[in-house]
Parts: C-alpha cells; structure tokens; sequence
C-alpha cells in the first residue's frame, strides 16, 4: 500500500547515511534538473524489516534508488505512527529536498544532503 503524505513545508526529518551515497544524490540531481542551491523531488519511505542492523530501519529512496535511511529515533516513532494509523506496513511517498553541491568560496564542492517534509511525528520529532 502507497500512502501520499504532505507535511508542512518545514523538511525538518533529515536522512542520515547520505555521505555513503553522494554519487546517487549527483545522479539525482543531474535527472531533476538544478535552478538553485536545492532540489525538490518525491521520496519513498519503505520498511526494511530484515535489516541486519536495525529491526526498525526505514529506507528512503528517491528514484527508486537507496539514498539513505530515517535515524533510529525517527524511523521507531514513524513505525509507532504507522501502526497508530491502522498502516503499518505502508510504504509513504512524501516531498524530499536535496540541498549542497554546490561550490564553496574555497572552491570545495559542498556535500549534498536530504531533508523530508513530514507532519511531525506523535512522539515528537
């Protein structure tokens, strides 16, 4: 089941684990066109049950590529939310925004990074 959730423009649940997958992000870039430091596009949010690290990892995918994960905190009050719902095994679509890679005054390119616009979490996020 594919739940689309509008959040409140604030892209305030950052995605951890992106540095591993900078050329991912660039590719994603690149398809989604750039008019200024960042890049609007959709996210998927899927559950990743047998994740041999994390019993509660939640994948986020833009592109249907793997560009990094929910934190532990976030992704185990956004499991608690989906079962509250009545959801708990959906996959979400919301609006992701990936900022960076752009050129810094020292000439260094700025890592890019993601942010996902969701409605705050019940349990606080």
């Amino acid at each position: 089941m594919l739940i689309r959730i509008e959040g409140p423009g604030t892209f305030a649940v950052e995605v951890v684990g992106v540095s591993r997958r900078q050329d991912v992000l660039a590719d994603v870039v690149k398809r989604h066109g750039r008019s200024s430091r960042t890049v609007t596009v959709d996210a998927h949010l899927i559950l990743e049950n047998a994740n041999p690290y994390d019993a509660n990892a939640v994948r986020v995918e833009i592109d249907d590529a793997l560009i990094g994960y929910l934190s532990r905190d976030n992704a185990a009050r956004y499991r608690a939310d989906l079962a509250a719902a009545g959801t708990p095994d959906a996959t979400v679509q919301c609006k992701a925004r990936i900022v960076g890679g752009f050129e810094t005054a020292s000439g260094e390119r700025a890592s890019l990074g993601v942010r996902l616009d969701l409605p705050p979490m019940a349990s606080g996020a």
